[in-house]
């Protein structure tokens, strides 16, 4: 008992160390002063970055200049998409291990910046710039702060040897094509296995040296070699959805698992990092020397429960990464895993009803499925999840998923979450005509008979009696006991009741607004206020270098942000911009703010149905309230210039009728010009568009027709 109490004071003792919890947990938030490398202005940043790599040996001069620009322009992007975290938990405790890990380097890092990135993927990279990025899906699946420590000295390496310029060199013709604009900032930064192989084994004597245990450090190839399965494996067992009458039949178990089949030794002739076998190789001769050493640690940053703690706070972040992607079966299997230590965790019950929601919604709907059910390739037991799901009928789907989130919402009256998504579950369920009510068993005994059923509003005909039995005698049909527990409950008979009226009258509605969406829209908002995300202003010309693309780029968007700001004033909408970098009173709670917002946005975007419900809608009225709006809107301007190939055989053809030789030289020198423009504006409080205007130009839209535009739509939203 005395071994208990203790156990419990030190678990407490070390859950005060983060500010950042599980039991409470929501979504990580970046804390502290918002770092300078953030807000500072992009052409400052070209411009150091210019100086310092000037006559450096390293890169020419011209692949420079469209170097730093480019990597600039990237890296300012992913900032400002509200996807970098910094001063949380993982973060801090990455950074105890970096400034661990300078103190027995022998080159200057004090420059050297570490970020966690809200990704899923298992990766981590370095910028030229000496910005190091981890993302949230590593922090999941590491074992321990050596592995961590090593692949830290692993990006630390890229850095020192300046990897990033040399590598530069053989890819600056996607520059010169005009395609930046389509490639992650990751992908600048695709090395050369030999540079591979110098960080693997520089990074691992720094690490040695650093005091980390030679054994621990040499395991981190088991965490990249299976990086591609979930944070564990864990057998899928379907007990939790079922009941005394309600089973999941053979027919959607599969038999047989696909092996996992990651092979160290694979051809790796395609891809960016050598194989596990060529990495255990090249360092194998350091490990061997050291993996006997004494006192040699496997945490020096902090203790194991202090790694333990973050890694699992980045496992919760997964599942909120899960969803606003829209990956609901890896998301679903991913919260089995966290279900069985934290059975009672309300973000752990929330985010599992989200999924159950999500997997319904977009099956039913008539938009592309974020995610795929596809079973044939995927490997472990999550498979088995994958199988089960393919197999299933899209109506057993969405009862399934409506039974499940019922059942949690009344096993917790308090859970406001739960109470907004269980009608929602059940208006998918309710689209399907054969999931009436009358159509589930109400009762059993313990033969399985049914002894009552619930009655219908009319009689049965003779051809709805006959398949009624028909479907009562089908050993196949499983979902007919599966709402045994709700089905006698008069909430969820009154509600499934409102979901077929509201579908009902939704129906009548869209068919009365048929004729009228072929119309110009005409708006019956009155919007007196609105959050505005910066505009995002984006031109892709040919004719120019890739410095010239994004000097433009970001001027424009400045210019955008004063426009919308101009014409807004004009008609007295009050604006709150809330990812402006630039100006002075952006902070930390601000950046939050648009971060939370981004996620929320990026989610609602996948479907573009009116009836889906965000799993950030339930957080998103602070910022409706802080700000003074339900409205949130964006603009986005895409224009590309394509300079015409020279067409040869034109040019002789043209050449011998001299008539034609002047036209065709007239279309050799006149350029391809298109223009995207949308404006979007989301009302928070439904979660629904409340105007869409999309228009194309086969024309630049200059800065006099952006003008025109932007205040013509934000007349509309005033009317």
């Amino acid at each position: 008992m005395k071994i208990t109490s203790i156990l419990i004071i030190l678990l407490s003792l070390s859950l005060s160390v983060f500010s950042q919890s599980i039991d409470d947990f929501k979504r990580i938030k970046s804390e502290g002063p918002i770092p300078d490398f953030f807000t500072k202005y992009l052409d400052e940043k070209i411009e150091q970055d210019n100086e310092e790599l000037s006559g450096d040996g390293t890169i020419s001069a011209r692949n420079a200049r469209d170097f730093t620009a480019l990597t600039n322009y990237k890296l300012e992007q992913l900032i400002q998409s509200g996807r970098v975290l910094y001063g949380d938990p993982l973060t801090e405790y990455a950074n105890d291990i970096l400034d661990n890990l300078k103190k027995y380097s022998k080159d200057d890092l004090d420059d050297v910046q570490l970020y966690t990135l809200k990704s899923n993927e298992v990766n981590a990279f370095a910028t030229h710039q000496g910005v190091i990025f981890i993302t949230v899906g590593l922090w999941g699946q590491i074992e321990n702060e050596a592995q961590l420590a090593f692949i830290i000295a692993h990006e630390l390496t890229h850095v020192v040897e300046k990897h990033s310029q040399l590598s530069y060199q053989h890819t600056d013709d996607r520059a010169r094509k005009g395609r930046y604009g389509d490639d992650m900032i990751s992908t600048y930064y695709q090395y050369s296995k030999d540079n591979e192989e110098e960080c693997d084994k520089k990074g691992f004597k720094l690490a040695l040296k650093a005091g980390y245990n030679a054994e621990d450090l040499y395991s981190t190839f088991n965490v990249l070699l299976y990086s591609y399965l979930p944070i564990d494996e864990m057998k899928v067992d379907y007990s939790w959805i079922e009941n005394d009458g309600f089973k999941v039949i053979d027919k959607y178990l599969i038999e047989e698992l696909n092996e996992i089949s990651a092979e160290e030794d694979v051809d790796d002739e395609f891809h960016t990092h050598p194989n596990i076998y060529k990495r255990r190789v090249n360092i194998k001769t350091q490990y061997n020397a050291n993996k006997d050493k004494e006192d040699t640690k496997t945490y020096v940053a902090g203790t194991e429960s202090d790694f333990l703690e973050v890694r699992e706070l980045a496992r919760f972040e997964m599942m909120n990464i899960f969803i606003r992607r829209g990956d609901y079966i890896k998301g679903l299997y991913h919260n089995l895993i966290l279900t069985k230590t934290h059975p009672n965790n309300s973000f752990v019950k929330n985010t599992q009803a989200m999924v159950w929601y999500g997997l319904s919604a977009f099956t039913n709907g008539d938009v592309t499925e974020p995610y795929t059910k596809s079973y044939r390739k995927v490997e472990g037991e999550i498979q088995a999840l994958y199988y089960t799901l393919y197999k299933m009928k899209n109506s057993e789907l969405a009862t399934l998923a409506a039974k499940q989130i019922w059942e949690a919402s009344l096993a917790d009256t308090a859970n406001t979450f739960l109470q907004t998504i269980r009608v929602k579950a059940l208006r998918e369920m309710a689209r399907f005509s054969n999931n009436k009510l009358a159509n589930f068993a109400s009762e059993y005994n313990e033969d399985g008979a049914v002894e009552e059923e619930i009655e219908e509003d009319k009689p049965l005909s003779k051809y709805d009696k006959i398949a009624k039995k028909k479907k009562k005698g089908e050993s196949e049909d499983f979902a007919y006991y599966a709402l045994i527990n709700l089905i006698n409950n008069n909430e969820f008979i009154d509600a499934f009741d409102e979901a077929v009226e509201y579908l009902d009258d939704k129906e009548e509605q869209e068919e009365e607004s048929e004729e009228r969406s072929e119309k110009p829209q005409e708006s019956s908002m009155d919007v007196k206020s609105l959050i505005m995300t910066t505009p995002n202003f984006y031109k892709k010309d040919n004719r120019k270098t890739a410095k010239q693309n994004v000097s433009k780029n970001d001027l424009n968007e400045t210019k955008l942000v004063s426009l919308v700001e101009e014409n807004a004033d004009k008609l007295g909408i009050k604006l709150s911009f809330i990812d402006n970098f630039k100006s002075q009173e952006f902070n930390t709670e601000m950046y939050n703010d648009f971060s939370l917002l981004y996620d929320y946005l990026g989610e609602r975007s996948k479907y573009d149905g009116l009836d889906f419900y965000p799993y950030g809608a339930q957080d998103i009225g602070v910022i409706s309230e802080k700000y003074g709006s339900s409205y949130v809107g964006m603009i986005g301007i895409y224009t590309e210039v394509d300079k015409r190939d020279f067409n040869s055989g034109a040019a002789v053809l043209s050449a011998l009728t001299v008539y034609l030789f002047p036209l065709y030289l007239k279309w050799q020198l006149t350029t391809d010009k298109y223009t995207d423009y949308g404006f979007v504006v989301y009302n928070l409080d439904t979660h629904n568009p409340a105007f869409v205007s999309n228009k194309f130009f086969n024309a630049n839209m200059n800065i006099h027709l952006q003008n025109a535009h932007i205040y013509n739509s934000l007349n509309q939203i005033t009317k």
